[in-house]
């Protein structure tokens, strides 16, 4: 009865397995009906539970001797969550932030890096017979492993900080692009997307800084604390998922909470923009057009003399920057031009008409927005080649003929 099964660092271990099926099964619960959501999100966190799985077999302290007697075939299988939770993340977060959101055929390059590892460990490994395999295990130390394997290490921790840093611009596009009423609604859920992004980056650049240390313990046989660092890893990943529990409970999200943009091509892939699926994505979401239209045609809103970019972007319910965004794209000019080209055009129908023969081209210039002459007259004369009293000259006597 004095055998000692786990020690300290081996429960912090099991604890983080068991916090991600806490995790998966509340997410999961709330939101049954997304398939592809849940579907990333389980295998984020299968990815998530195997490295403690694969720390605990590896190195726990009576766990590995267990494991070397009676399962022997298991070791180096759950290392593949190194490999596999950068992009379920990243491809998760996708689909949180986005509307109609599907993967693509490019999506899955970020499983190339987990095929080969796969391919390289089961020539190498996996398919030896059984008993070789434990011999293997029995003779290990760290201090026989080649250079090839430190490398290897140090390549799935780069790979993996790549996908945090990928994950953190996704977010910072995503806050940008959100008016700042809905990021004021929903604070508490950017504060968690924020709080989960950056926690596994730093997570992830911590294991690479281990990594190196490694390559250089074993290469110039320094001293550098990699296997200390190792387990402050470990309690930093508990930790952090004990946060994300935290957050799930006091916000309780569902699907329909996330306030979501629309479809794009993503940041992470600018090499791969040109390959389209069978539908592309507009480049511009066809509602926000549709709304625009609907407030210059019917409220006519560039009337009025103090509106501005921001004010313009609220009514809309966006960004500034999204709405700068679908100016230069759809219009092709920026806010400046696309309000005043309205006024002119309005301009030009009161100058004409009957009720408005008597008014000023200061009456004029008020009415449809402007608030000074110059500018007024120096944009019509850029659009019309003459000046709103020339203009005026030049076509009504036409038009009452």
């Amino acid at each position: 009865m004095n055998l000692v099964l786990f020690n300290t660092h081996d429960v912090v271990l099991l604890f983080t397995i068991f916090l991600c099926a806490i995790l998966g099964f509340a997410l999961v619960e709330n939101a049954k009906s997304a398939v592809l959501g849940n579907s990333l999100l389980i295998g984020f966190l299968l990815s998530l539970a195997a490295v403690p799985l694969d720390t605990l077999i590896s190195f726990g302290a009576a766990v590995r001797a267990w494991a070397i007697d009676n399962l022997p075939d298991w070791f180096y299988v759950f290392e593949i969550g190194y490999w596999l939770q950068g992009p379920f993340l990243l491809l998760y977060l996708r689909y949180r932030l986005y509307e109609n959101y599907r993967l693509r055929g490019v999506d899955f390059f970020y499983l190339v890096p987990f095929l080969v590892f796969l391919f390289h460990q089961t020539l190498a490994y996996h398919m030896l017979p059984t008993d070789v395999k434990a011999e293997i295990q029995r003779g290990y130390s760290m201090s026989s492993e080649t250079f090839t394997i430190f490398f290897i290490t140090l390549a799935r921790e780069l790979l993996r900080l790549y996908f945090g840093v990928l994950c953190i611009l996704e977010l910072r596009y995503y806050t940008h692009s959100l008016d700042k009423k809905v990021l004021v609604n929903n604070k508490s859920l950017v504060s968690g997307l924020h709080f989960v992004a950056f926690g596994f980056a730093a997570l992830w650049a911590w294991a690479s800084i281990i990594a190196i240390f490694l390559v250089l313990n074993r290469h110039f046989d320094t001293h550098l604390p990699a296997d200390a660092m190792g387990l402050i890893s470990n309690y930093g990943t508990c930790f952090l998922l004990l946060g994300m529990v935290a957050g799930c409970a006091r916000l309780s999200l569902r699907g329909n909470d996330w306030p979501r943009l629309p479809l794009r091509i993503a940041i992470a892939q600018p090499h791969l923009a040109s390959i389209e699926d069978e539908k592309p994505a507009p480049t511009v979401n066809p509602a926000y057009i549709e709304r625009l239209d609907y407030l210059m045609d019917e409220k006519k809103m560039y009337l009025q003399s103090t509106l501005t970019l921001e004010v313009l972007a609220t009514e809309m319910s966006i960004s500034p920057r999204t709405l700068s965004t679908i100016l230069n794209r759809h219009y092709e000019c920026n806010f400046f031009e696309f309000i005043n080209t309205r006024r002119i055009e309005y301009a030009k129908k009161l100058l004409l008409q009957d009720d408005h023969q008597n008014a000023t081209m200061l009456d004029i210039m008020y009415e449809v927005g402007f608030n000074s002459k110059a500018t007024f007259n120096n944009f019509f004369k850029k659009m019309e080649g003459v000046t709103p009293r020339e203009y005026k000259k030049r076509h009504l006597p036409a038009l009452q003929a």
